[in-house]
């Protein structure tokens, strides 16, 4: 019996899937499904119940899994205390990040505490929709993400932690008849051509269920808030953003005109997502101290 066999143990509880739990934990599925079978004889018991569709926990699965669950995070936890002792956390850590302004969440600053604080961790950062890193997060593929709006926080293998909530306002060409108000209604903008993010990106589950029942017609998606920008600046059509990121851009730019939205309140909620504290390495759970300490920091 060994640590590698209750990891595998785990991940196929998770997965239902020898091929999928081959495949989270960088493995052959014939070595995988030898080293389960292996754990079962040496326990004298019947883990999982296997079907040429569907794998199983069997009522012994179910039985001694939690305790499997709590040796695996016995052992990692002794990883990281014995890391912390030492001073150094070493390894790899890959992080998701849907794109976040630096007047919402300064990544570069977080990142350089984070390298100051262990600089023998190799750091690769991810972007893309909230949709595909949650599944990335969940498929282990990442060890956290920080993604967006509306994403749902229903999962028995995933943490999610509130990071902040911010207001999306109406951003507008300065010489557009709307600006003679001082805002505008749901139904005022949906009469408008759209400047947004594609189906999976958090701004855009949010902004889908503000315009819930009130059709809009999304001329234009773009995957970076500087296209938006520059998009409604060129006259393209009108968008919705974080209030913070807005008024930045409107600072700097006379051409542009920022509107509260009436009728509805819509929000970019952030959340940090990363697995079940006993499936972290060290490196993941030294990223989530420092993104706390981050935020915490006036």
């Amino acid at each position: 019996m060994n640590l590698q066999q209750l990891h595998y143990v785990v991940a196929l509880a998770e997965a239902k899937s020898f091929t999928k739990a081959a495949e989270t934990s960088f493995v052959v599925q014939s070595a995988l499904s030898q080293q389960v079978r292996k754990f079962e004889e040496e326990l004298g018991v019947t883990l999982f119940e296997r079907t040429t569709r569907a794998v199983s926990l069997t009522p012994a699965g179910e039985a001694l899994l939690p305790l499997v669950h709590q040796v695996v995070a016995g052992i990692d936890q002794l990883k990281v205390d014995a890391q912390a002792l030492s001073g150094t956390v070493t390894g790899r850590l890959t992080v998701g990040m849907m794109e976040v302004p630096s007047e919402s969440l300064d990544v570069a600053t977080l990142m350089a505490t984070f390298h100051s604080r262990y600089p023998d961790v190799s750091v690769t950062l991810r972007s893309g929709g909230s949709d595909i890193l949650l599944t990335a997060t969940r498929d282990r593929k990442l060890d956290a993400a920080i993604v967006g709006s509306n994403v749902s926080p229903a999962s028995d293998q995933l943490d999610f932690t509130h990071l902040f909530t911010e207001s999306l306002i109406a951003v507008m060409p300065r010489d557009h008849p709307l600006t003679r108000q001082r805002a505008v209604s749901l139904t005022e903008l949906a009469a408008l051509p759209f400047i947004d993010f594609p189906l999976g990106y958090g701004l855009r589950h949010e902004t889908d269920r503000g315009f819930a029942g009130v059709p809009r017609r999304v001329a234009f998606e773009v995957t970076r808030v500087d296209e938006v920008v520059h998009f409604v600046r060129q006259n393209l059509g009108v968008a919705l953003l974080p209030e913070s990121v807005a008024r930045t851009r409107a600072d700097s730019d006379s051409t542009l005109a920022l509107r509260p939205v009436t009728g509805v309140q819509m929000h970019r909620q952030v959340h940090l997502v990363a697995p079940r504290p006993h499936l972290r390495s060290a490196a993941c759970q030294a990223f989530i101290a420092c993104v706390h300490d981050h935020l915490a920091t006036p």
